[in-house]
């Protein structure tokens, strides 16, 4: 296993700040998985959806309840779903 992954394992929360290697990693989508994220989802949804998927392939583990989600993911996020 990589030595960068083995700093995710684990964790519960989303970090305070995330570089754009963690954005092309874990929360960049390939455009049959934005095609289905938008397909199976309503609206409201597809963030949440969006979010928790990449939080599991950079964790190993679902997201916990947190109250701060950079905002920065939250654009990067809107850029993935809107192809």
């Amino acid at each position: 296993m990589e030595h960068w992954r083995q700093t995710y394992l684990g964790m519960r929360s989303i970090p305070h700040t995330l570089n754009e290697f963690e954005f092309a990693t874990f929360f960049t989508f390939s455009a049959k998985e934005c095609a289905l994220i938008n397909a199976r989802r309503r609206h409201v949804y597809r963030f949440a959806l969006a979010l928790h998927i990449g939080f599991v392939r950079m964790t190993g583990r679902t997201l916990d309840p947190c109250r701060y989600v950079p905002r920065n993911l939250w654009q990067h996020l809107e850029q993935q779903l809107q192809h």
